[in-house]
């Protein structure tokens, strides 16, 4: 997989198709609200990646990953990356829905770190909680675990999860989720 990158120093990177001002940024999504301000951009193509997250769809047919702060979806079979959420923030840990029609992960368009829902092709997104890291869906698609908080899909503060670390997993059995707490691994 090759991948076109255009970093456009002092905000963000963007797809080769996405080049746009700071005014028409604003204007594509009104979540992005960083006052950064792009000062030239350069453009590179890459194979290779570092210290991303990817995620895999349901249906096994897209993979879902970030890249330099940007979030990117590729066929499964290989092709052209498309960026789906980007801009001036920094958008990271892209997880799909149980059903693939949303994906969830964290940025800081908003100033700050926080969890955010999109739909599968990175529009209308929104923010879901404040804060979280590493956020993985229940099983039935209703909540998501981010951070050390259980969190409704339709938003709000959560339910804290005591004694709870980051990068939660589902086994086969739903009632149980496994987490990282220590450094060990728990149940």
């Amino acid at each position: 997989m090759r991948l076109l990158i255009i970093i456009a120093l002092g905000s963000s990177i963007l797809s080769p198709s996405a080049t746009f001002s700071q005014a028409d940024s604003a204007r594509r999504d009104r979540t992005n609200t960083l006052p950064l301000v792009t000062t030239r951009t350069v453009r590179f193509t890459t194979d290779q990646g570092t210290w991303m997250s990817v995620d895999v769809s349901p249906d096994g047919s897209t993979i879902a990953f970030d890249l330099l702060g940007d979030l990117y979806t590729v066929p499964i079979a290989g092709g052209k990356a498309t960026r789906i959420v980007g801009g001036n923030s920094v958008d990271v840990q892209p997880r799909f829905s149980p059903d693939g029609k949303s994906i969830v992960f964290i940025s800081d368009r908003g100033g700050v770190d926080a969890t955010w829902i999109a739909d599968a092709d990175g529009r209308r997104p929104r923010l879901l909680t404040q804060g979280g890291s590493y956020p993985t869906w229940t099983p039935d698609g209703r909540e998501i675990i981010t951070g050390n908080r259980l969190v409704d899909v339709r938003g709000g503060a959560g339910v804290p999860l005591q004694g709870f670390g980051n990068a939660a997993s589902f086994g086969r059995d739903s009632r149980y989720v496994w987490f990282q707490s220590g450094g060990q691994a728990a149940r």
